[in-house]
């Protein structure tokens, strides 16, 4: 069953930061292609990824350093992105965010 994958305007932002931060290199196609699978696949099967805190999850995009955080609303059937930060990101800031 397919979730409704919605993005926060800050995700938004973050990937457009990421994606710009790329694109000096040439691999901003390469990464929009790595994230496109991660975001389907958080769609389809949103459990399959570990809670990291709270009730928020968390996918690794292959091949770039970014993690996508995002809460699963079952009732709802929806998917909120909540962020897409480098993974160097400390996840201990993450309840000030």
């Amino acid at each position: 069953m397919t979730h409704e994958l919605l993005l926060r305007w800050r995700a938004r932002t973050e990937i457009q930061a990421a994606i710009d931060h790329y694109a000096r290199v040439g691999h901003d196609e390469a990464l929009v292609e790595a994230l496109d699978p991660l975001l389907g696949a958080i769609s389809t099967m949103p459990n399959r990824f570990p809670a990291v805190h709270g009730g928020v999850r968390r996918g690794l995009v292959r091949r770039y350093p970014y993690a996508v955080f995002f809460r699963v609303r079952t009732t709802e059937l929806r998917v909120v992105v909540l962020a897409v930060l480098p993974q160097r990101f400390d996840p201990a800031t993450w309840p000030a965010r």
